[in-house]
């Protein structure tokens, strides 16, 4: 696109520039192909166009060994943890100029944040080889073994220390999780055990090419070796330019210690299927040219094939089509004549698609709102949280899954409905939602053996259970798919027991045939209810002993009252024991006298705490009424009773099991429970006079 530096600048700004302010030069402003990594530097760019002008043929990129061994990058074992794969060349005599290093630079700072993945997958290293000395050594060491000095330091670090060095470097701190995590990082070595490079965070000092450098080794350290591939065929092809023999690489041998093996890294198409492909009707060489101005090397092979060799550069080509893409661009997609297909055809939807559309739009129009989840889910979606031990069997697993959320191919609809009802419970009630979409089941007749199958799954979500109004919404669709409720012809529901489903409320939908296709049920209810209204009971616990601590325990009255009552009681209870089964009235009297006085300093004790209590009783009466407007009507969960007793739990019950529980727990471990024999005497001393004069004197 031609424009200039002052109309870019307006464009951004909105407004005019003055005249003396930027220049209007006319500059080209090109869109790079996300597959032309050979486009992103000026040296492959301007190569490119050239080609295309016919002004230079397509360089013959030369593979050339030298007259010693080839350079060796030895990879142990204990790389393939972190990064398994390292890909190596050497540039021989190149002459760098300050605008060819800062291209040199740049390319590869653009080749990290693109096809790199920002260094997680391919890590790019230069070096001055000769600074250096072959064969270097590939391994991963552990952070506290690595010391050397940095790119632009000048005193030695631990790979430890680099991290903490780094963390607040704008460029490299980003990079700094790809292997912080790792017990051990890989790091380059030469035949001196002088480090080169820790990729992917930062190269050596030692080893750093300057503009003086002559002979530059190149290193790729990566996990996909695909990609580390075109990043060093990319750097090599376009900066050999600079050799005294120009577009000539030396190879580097790479040898893998695990397996022994080694690596050495520096199509013919028929004309008439490129013109059926394209809409053209080219001759060979006149297809030969227009190849050949996209930096293929192309020839007449015969007058209805072309031989093609594909250089280093285009590593885009992955097949026919991509030949013939490149033809239609150097001829020109706007030469092409707009005409009918030959064949006469009428293009109609999928029987089972139109169904799916014509359904979603009568549900919709009904009140029900459609969800779209992943076709992917967690094993415990399947099996653990829909109940089902056997549904793993008839999955289909991920065989490399990269999270735990994507590990298997949904077998029902139900997870991900649930998952959306989960994260939107903060919207106003009731939750009417659906979804029609496939499921993935396994079938060996398949030739992939698994097939997809459409699915209708809803539900409804409100303070009760609403199975009245899911069975509305089954009648309302099998009334769209001219279904009538009959046993005869029809469908119809029958009682079922389901793992999934709350026993005795699960029945089968029944159609003609009598085959069963689907379910009506109310589910279990959900854990995350439970937990919340634990976490409320553990809340307000906390909150209640909080304020009795700051009302209450810390005051001298009550802790003088508290101490009073530990002591009286402990005197009570050695003189039971003194006295044991004695009828002596003296004894007696004393007794009765120090029961008195121990309940009236319980009664002192009481009363202190009432005023607090009362205040304490009345806010969380306030906000129990408020939880239990938001429960209200929910079965919350199921108790584990045997027989047919009722069975569900709201909240008011399961939150006041809660709360007893929790608080007195929570008084133990906060100290501000009373002693066991306080706990013995205050219940003796309300008990009814009979049963204290049987206990004491019988």
């Amino acid at each position: 696109m031609q424009t200039s530096e002052k109309a870019i600048v307006e464009k951004e700004r909105g407004q005019a520039c003055s005249a003396n302010e930027l220049c209007d030069s006319e500059v080209y402003k090109i869109d790079i192909p996300a597959n032309r990594y050979d486009l992103l530097c000026v040296e492959g760019l301007s190569r490119a166009l050239k080609v295309f002008k016919n002004e230079m043929k397509t360089p013959n990129y030369v593979l050339k060994r030298p007259k010693g061994p080839l350079q060796q990058i030895v990879v142990t074992a204990q790389t393939a943890a972190v990064r398994p794969f390292v890909v190596g060349a050497v540039l021989r005599d190149v002459s760098f100029n300050a605008d060819s290093y800062a291209s040199f630079i740049d390319l590869q700072d653009k080749l990290h944040q693109n096809i790199c993945r920002k260094r997680t997958l391919v890590a790019i290293g230069t070096h001055d080889l000769d600074t250096i000395s072959g064969p270097f050594k590939y391994t991963a060491d552990l952070p506290k073994d690595i010391r050397f000095i940095p790119l632009n330091q000048t005193k030695e670090f631990t790979a430890c220390e680099l991290m903490e060095l780094y963390s607040t470097d704008s460029h490299l701190k980003s990079y700094l999780p790809i292997i912080r995590d790792k017990e051990r990082y890989p790091v380059i070595y030469d035949a001196n055990g002088i480090v080169c490079s820790m990729p992917p965070i930062i190269n050596g000092e030692h080893s750093k090419i300057t503009l003086q450098t002559k002979n530059i080794f190149i290193e790729a350290t990566a996990t996909d070796l695909q990609k580390a591939i075109v990043v060093l065929d990319t750097v090599v092809t376009m900066f050999s330019q600079y050799c005294a023999q120009p577009f000539t690489i030396e190879p580097v041998e790479v040898l893998y210690e695990k397996d022994a093996r080694k690596e050495v890294y520096p199509m013919m198409v028929r004309t008439c299927e490129i013109n059926t492909k394209i809409g053209f009707q080219l001759d060979a060489q006149t297809m030969a040219d227009l190849l050949t101005r996209m930096s293929l090397k192309a020839v007449v092979a015969t007058d209805n094939t072309l031989k093609i060799t594909i250089p280093p550069t285009r590593h885009d080509i992955l097949h026919e089509c991509d030949i013939a893409e490149d033809v239609g661009v150097a001829y020109g997609f706007n030469k092409l004549i707009l005409r009918l297909p030959e064949s006469n055809t009428v293009a109609e939807a999928f029987p089972l698609n139109k169904l799916s559309e014509l359904l979603r739009g009568e549900v919709a129009a009904a009140g029900w709102t459609e969800a779209l989840n992943f076709a992917l889910c967690s094993r415990d979606d399947i099996s653990i949280r829909l109940r089902d031990d056997k549904a793993l069997d008839k999955a289909v697993h991920i065989s490399n899954p990269k999270t735990q959320e994507f590990q298997v191919a949904r077998s029902s609809l139900l997870p991900g409905l649930m998952k959306t009802l989960s994260s939107n419970r903060d919207m106003p009630l009731p939750l009417k939602l659906f979804e029609l979409q496939d499921v993935i089941l396994k079938d060996s007749e398949s030739e992939v053996g698994a097939r997809n199958e459409r699915r209708l799954a809803a539900v409804y979500y409100n303070k009760t259970a609403g199975f009245e109004i899911v069975h509305g919404f089954l009648d309302r669709v099998m009334r769209l798919l001219d279904v009538n409720p009959s046993k005869e012809g029809g469908y119809y529901i029958r009682a079922c027991d389901n793992p999934t489903f709350f026993p005795g409320r699960c029945a089968s939908i029944v159609a003609p045939g009598g085959t069963a296709v689907g379910v009506l049920a109310v589910t279990f209810p959900m854990l995350s209810d439970c937990l919340l209204i634990i976490a409320i009971a553990l809340c307000t616990a906390l909150a209640g002993e909080g304020l009795t601590y700051l009302l209450v325990y810390r005051s001298d009255q009550y802790k003088r009252l508290k101490a009073e009552m530990e002591k009286k009681t402990k005197k009570l209870e050695k003189k039971k024991q003194e006295v044991g089964e004695a009828v002596d009235k003296n004894a007696k009297k004393r007794l009765e006298r120090d029961e008195e006085r121990l309940k009236a300093t319980n009664r002192d004790m009481s009363m202190f705490k009432m005023k607090s209590m009362f205040a304490i009783g009345l806010a969380f009466t306030a906000l129990l009424s408020t939880f239990n407007s938001i429960f209200d009507g929910r079965v919350v969960a199921r108790l584990p009773f045997v027989g047919d007793d009722m069975r569900d739990c709201s909240f008011i019950f399961l939150y006041i099991l809660c709360t007893m529980t929790i608080r007195q727990n929570l008084q133990k471990a906060l100290g501000f429970a009373p002693s066991r024999a306080m706990n013995r005497q205050q219940g003796s001393s309300w008990a009814p006079a009979q049963q204290q004069q049987f206990n004491y004197f019988r």
